[in-house]
């Protein structure tokens, strides 16, 4: 099976966390929705899903993703994946800002990684802009 071996595949090369910030229909069709394929490869797996090129209400995006950052504090390996790794799993990557690291570093970061410039909207650089200006007051 296609997904068993790309699952197992990240768990050796040391991914802990795999969260999918895709649509219910696009893990369907990508054959990622058997979470149980995932967990059986050693994995945590989360769904938070976002529609293409959007952004998620801010309260329920930072609800998903503070129990992910209380495993990579504690050393997880968290990996966020969408359609092209661009723009809605940079932005939750993004919240990881909560380690005080600014959203122009976090992009800067991303966008190496990912060998493209991220994010994939300036709307979704605008909302991390925002949870960033105001995280304090949450």
């Amino acid at each position: 099976m296609y997904l068993e071996g790309k699952v197992r595949g990240l768990r050796r090369v040391g991914v802990d966390v795999l969260v999918s910030a895709q649509t219910d229909s696009e893990r369907v069709e990508c054959d990622l929705d058997d979470e149980e394929v995932v967990v059986a490869a050693g994995l945590r797996y989360a769904c938070f899903p976002i529609e293409d090129r959007g952004v998620p209400d801010v309260e329920s995006a930072v609800a998903a993703v503070q129990p992910l950052h209380a495993l990579y504090r504690r050393g997880a390996h968290v990996v966020f994946h969408c359609w092209a790794g661009v723009g809605r799993s940079s932005l939750l990557a993004g919240l990881l800002g909560m380690d005080g690291v600014s959203p122009r570093e976090a992009w800067g970061w991303i966008s190496a990684a990912r060998g493209v410039v991220a994010p994939d909207t300036a709307e979704q650089g605008e909302w991390l802009a925002a949870w960033w200006d105001g995280r304090e007051s949450r």
